[in-house]
């Protein structure tokens, strides 16, 4: 049958000139095994929050018992009515109420992990509609995914992680408002920002930077500009207003809190390669990664992809760059303000590039391309790849063994009474087994998250918290034996209080370290680098 005179270009592409023979089109599979991969990819790393029992991620054994206190206050059973309540005005409400529902379906743990687990996959299909959204190159997805468990994983930022992915969303609504302002999406952006300052302010102010700056690339003339601002100004307002109550009813304002300094700039030559180091981790052992982020970079220059001719692309960069060298470390009493923005890193980059030209005038020239530039090309996908899992694997295995070496404190708690008071006494935070310098630092407050209980230090010590202490009711000095728990002392620290001690020390503690002339203190079990003591009889 002769083929009619008008086929398609693409038919022609597909005959052999000399014999007629139609050419075997692209393997389906090979069209598709890219997509398949990057799925498989993600999936992997949701797993990875599910591999330690009680994960080493600092602060997240806080969060889960700010989550529990606030069940329990609800639903008025908590022994500790008295002495917390609970505080609704706070940039952490989302976080916390979108995990409590999941308590009345499974342990905590797994709700928190489950949370970071669904934060994680939102993160990464946001990334991927708004590269979409500005015709990016898909090759770039991977740059999506390493950065999410880095520097805000390690530490537990939980509330912060959870907040990711709406940034990313809000970033990309405001995006779409910049390009064709209205009033339906105004309101949409004031909606959207007052939700988004509920999940956590230092996103919220994050991203509504980086959808004013959109708002000023794209609007002309000035008035134009003045008044699509619009939709800010009362968010700026929130802000501002949050800021005032805030620092008004702060019960530690004008004290020291050891360890946290009120105001720290932090900048000295090593911040230079800071941020690229802690889309990986939190210490030094992340620069091992440093070659896979030049690769990262170097990616769409070696895949000739051009910057995006909407040049508002860039903003969301040069945000993270502010952040990077400007923003302090320390601020109000905030620790770790710039290193949690290398989740951001990343992605900004990759959203700056739009995909290959498309055109048949750009099909022929990649056709005639060198087969050394077609092997560059994969050579780069498949180091990133390659790199992507290396990571995620490494991660894997220091997460089980975690998992190891912290099986003791099941054992502890399994000899505990729920409902009790505890101190948390930890002399050393590091792990050896995850890598990681204060892995242990919060590790005593799953007893207060699946026991009932209540351990100092506490998170309802500070301002942002959902639950805090009343007034009047906060320990004495309650931050300070986090950092140096060799001070504690009976009377001070009113020991009396306290029905159980969570000690992890290497080696023994000191003689007659809770020598008191008030009640008997006991060894009830030591397993591993992990004790248990508790208050018996009193007089």
């Amino acid at each position: 049958m002769n083929m009619p005179a008008d086929r398609s270009a693409s038919t022609r592409a597909n005959v052999e000139p000399a014999s007629g023979r139609a050419r075997p089109r692209a393997s389906g599979l090979a069209a598709i095994l890219p997509r398949v991969l990057f799925i498989a990819t993600v999936l992997y790393g949701g797993a990875l929050f599910w591999i330690a029992p009680r994960p080493p991620l600092v602060d997240v054994p806080q969060h889960a018992g700010q989550v529990m206190l606030l069940r329990d206050l609800l639903e008025h059973t908590s022994p500790w009515q008295s002495l917390v309540q609970i505080n609704l005005l706070t940039p952490y409400l989302v976080g916390y109420g979108l995990a409590l529902p999941f308590t009345y379906l499974m342990p905590i743990g797994a709700a928190l992990k489950g949370m970071l687990t669904l934060a994680y996959f939102v993160f990464v299909a946001s990334c991927v509609g708004f590269r979409r959204y500005l015709h990016g190159d898909a090759r770039l997805d991977w740059l999506f995914l390493p950065g999410f468990f880095g520097f805000a994983f390690v530490w537990g930022f939980y509330t912060f992680l959870v907040a990711a992915p709406l940034g990313i969303l809000f970033i990309w609504l405001t995006h779409a408002y910049a390009t064709a302002t209205s009033v339906r999406k105004g309101v949409g952006i004031l909606l959207a920002g007052t939700a988004l300052f509920f999940c956590h302010g230092l996103v919220f102010l994050f991203a509504n930077a980086i959808g004013v700056g959109f708002v000023l690339f794209k609007q002309k003339p000035l008035t134009r500009k003045v008044f699509a601002l619009a939709p800010f100004v009362p968010l700026g307002v929130l802000c501002v207003a949050y800021a005032w109550w805030s620092h008004a009813t702060d019960p530690l304002l004008g004290q020291t809190v050891p360890g946290i300094d009120v105001f720290k700039w932090g900048f000295d030559w090593q911040r230079l390669l800071a941020l690229p180091v802690y889309v990986w981790g939190m210490n030094k052992g992340a620069a091992g990664y440093l070659p896979l982020v030049a690769v990262m970079f170097a990616a769409p220059w070696l895949w000739r992809n051009r910057i995006n001719p909407d040049r508002s692309v860039i903003v969301p960069m040069l945000a993270v760059t502010f952040v990077w060298f400007l923003v302090p470390g320390t601020a109000l009493k905030t620790a770790y303000l710039y290193h949690r923005f290398a989740v951001f890193l990343l992605p900004a980059y990759a959203l700056m590039f739009c995909a290959p030209q498309s055109s048949a005038s750009g099909i022929r020239r990649a056709s005639s391309g060198s087969s050394l530039d077609k092997l560059r090309g994969f050579g780069v996908q498949a180091v990133i790849v390659a790199g992507c899992w290396i990571f995620f694997t490494d991660q894997t295995i220091r997460l089980h063994r975690f998992a190891v070496e912290n099986a003791p404190l099941d054992n502890l708690l399994a000899q505990t009474e729920p409902g009790q008071r505890a101190l948390s006494l930890i002399f050393d935070r590091a792990s050896p087994a995850f890598k990681s310098t204060a892995a242990y630092a919060h590790q005593s407050l799953w007893y207060q998250a699946e026991q009932h209980g209540f351990v100092d230090l506490n998170f309802a010590t500070f301002v942002p918290q959902i639950v805090r202490f009343r007034p009047g009711m906060m320990p004495i000095q309650p931050p300070a034996l986090e950092h140096d728990p060799g001070s504690f002392e009976w009377q001070k620290d009113n020991g009396r209080q306290y029905r159980y001690f969570f000690v992890h020390k290497i080696g023994p503690l000191p003689v007659n370290f809770f020598a008191n002339n008030e009640c008997d203190v006991a060894l009830v079990m030591q397993e591993g680098e992990w004790s248990l003591y508790e208050r018996r009889h009193c007089r």
